[in-house]
């Protein structure tokens, strides 16, 4: 099983994440599917809207959820390219700069991308 990737597609920083990532998955592992397909689907992992909303999210292989810093995290060291680049995200003390730092963007996205977001869908 591949791990899913859950991104808002109405949201241009979402989809900018996903263009990215995907050029570096050259070994096809992650699928990547909006959250409003998902929602659409019957799911054996209940994550509120709201929620998917606010951040990336990944069903691991494993069934496993992560969410934001740790949903890029992982999928960071999926792919070769980015393998190595990654590890420095699981040192001791990162995650507790890092998660933060990913909120932060998250959180005030809608001000990064104001010429980007006409639909209002990056201001939640």
């Amino acid at each position: 099983m591949k791990t899913i990737a859950l991104y808002d597609g109405t949201c241009s920083l979402c989809k900018e994440t996903k263009r990215i990532f995907e050029k570096l998955d050259w070994l096809n592992k992650v699928e990547w599917i909006s959250l409003q397909e998902y929602e659409k689907t019957s799911n054996p992992i209940s994550i509120s809207r709201q929620d998917l909303r606010k951040e990336l999210h990944i069903i691991t292989s494993c069934g496993d959820v992560k969410k934001g810093y740790f949903a890029v995290r992982r999928l960071l060291i999926l792919f070769p390219v980015s393998f190595i680049f990654s590890i420095l995200f699981y040192l001791p003390f990162i995650p507790q700069i890092g998660n933060p730092l990913y909120q932060w963007i998250a959180k005030n996205r809608h001000k990064f991308l104001r010429k980007k977001c006409d639909d209002g869908s990056c201001s939640l």
